[in-house]
């Protein structure tokens, strides 16, 4: 074979291997633009979901407070199927639309109870609390807010003994300057005592449903 055709083959396959990882350069960059593309896409889908949320969840929380007692009136039928009414109308809208299938799957239960004591009547449905604190919990969850406080201040209730000693530990993991006093802003956690557990349907932890 002359020196000709050598140098030529050589010439053709320095070409090839140059080409080749020419190529899979290109390859590997366009990948990587793809993939922080992606990436920015999600970020910016996640944050505009989350703004959607901020603003579409208060309205569900005011609307579950129908149904608690602290304003002082009593819970009625009538005032239950008002609640399935609300709920229904924020199912389809812009809450339904971002809200998680969890979410949607606690508001619609909790939907399904109050009309169908609306509709029935008779004593209070022993579920509807359950529904009620899993729809809060499930929809605090959409906005990473996780926790669903039972607020039962009773004396003898565990709560009050939670939340001291979260607040101390809290104290703890993040020592603040002296400002001329000992001990934590709280004093020491009272005896622990079991308080009352919650009545049917689907509960949470932490103590009794929410009234």
């Amino acid at each position: 074979m002359s020196e000709q055709i050598v140098t030529a083959l050589l010439s053709g396959l320095v070409a090839l291997v140059v080409a080749a990882v020419g190529a899979a350069l290109t390859l590997a960059q366009q990948r990587r633009e793809r993939a922080g593309w992606l990436s920015d896409l999600k970020s910016g889908w996640a944050l505009e979901l989350h703004k959607a949320r901020l603003e579409s969840y208060p309205e569900v929380f005011r609307i579950l407070g129908g149904l608690s007692h602290a304003g002082g009136s009593r819970l009625t039928p009538e005032a239950a199927g008002q609640v399935a009414l609300t709920l229904n109308g924020w199912f389809y809208g812009p809450g339904g639309m971002c809200a998680t299938a969890t979410a949607r799957g606690a508001v619609l239960g909790l939907r399904s109870c109050c009309r169908h004591w609306a509709r029935d009547g008779g004593p209070r449905p022993e579920e509807l609390y359950g529904w009620r604190d899993l729809a809060v919990a499930a929809l605090r969850r959409d906005l990473d807010l996780p926790g669903l406080e039972s607020y039962d201040f009773r004396p003898g209730s565990t709560i009050l003994a939670d939340l001291r000693r979260e607040l101390e530990d809290e104290e703890k993991r993040r020592p603040r300057p002296s400002e001329g006093g000992g001990g934590g802003i709280l004093g020491r956690p009272g005896p622990v005592r079991r308080g009352p557990t919650g009545r049917g349907g689907p509960t949470t932890r932490g103590g009794p449903p929410t009234r």
